[in-house]
């Protein structure tokens, strides 16, 4: 019976993640909307997406894809064969950062000593940049492959299943292993 408690669980988890798929997406416009309306597009595509297609072409090169890294776009493959891909304001993964955020405020409640409580945040905060830096690399790897297509499909429904997968592991790995509660 051992062997199917992790296929169950994973199952679980696959169930919940698609059931607030549409949450996701629909709240990620809000927030996309509202980033535009207080200029944060602005800042985060001068700043962060051309250090993410910088992370994302060591990435690249570490897997042996040759690359390059220009401002916002993310140069991939050489010769005829190659894809230039434009990394936007919006793809640098702030809303998982913001996602993360909400889920620190209601996951770090209770008796939890400040150390543990720092350790998780700052455990999540790394996790999810790495995160973002793996999910644009995936992008990047399946335009190369199988086209843009293929790409968008991942950008748009993958990114969201990665996140919540991520959050589900994170607050699990959290809550078993970091957090110490405070006291007796």
């Amino acid at each position: 019976m051992g062997p199917l408690r992790p296929i169950g669980t994973l199952v679980a988890a696959a169930s919940i993640a698609l059931l607030i798929l549409p949450f996701f997406s629909t709240f990620g416009e809000l927030l996309t909307r509202a980033a535009m309306a207080a200029g944060f597009d602005e800042w985060l595509g001068q700043w962060i997406a051309p250090v993410e297609g910088r992370l994302v072409h060591g990435a690249l090169a570490l897997l042996g894809i040759p690359s390059a890294a220009a401002g916002s776009l993310l140069y991939v493959g050489s010769g005829p064969g190659s894809l230039a891909l434009y990394i936007s304001w919006n793809c640098v993964g702030w809303q998982t950062v913001f996602f993360l955020g909400a889920s620190l405020l209601t996951g770090l409640q209770g008796e939890y000593t400040v150390r543990s409580r720092i350790e998780t945040a700052l455990l999540g905060i790394a996790g999810i940049l790495s995160l973002n830096v793996v999910r644009i690399t995936v992008v990047a790897l399946v335009a190369f492959a199988f086209g843009q297509v293929s790409a968008i499909v991942v950008h748009d429904y993958g990114s969201v299943i990665a996140t919540v997968a991520f959050l589900m592991a994170f607050w699990v790995f959290a809550y078993n292993m970091v957090l110490e509660r405070t006291g007796p």
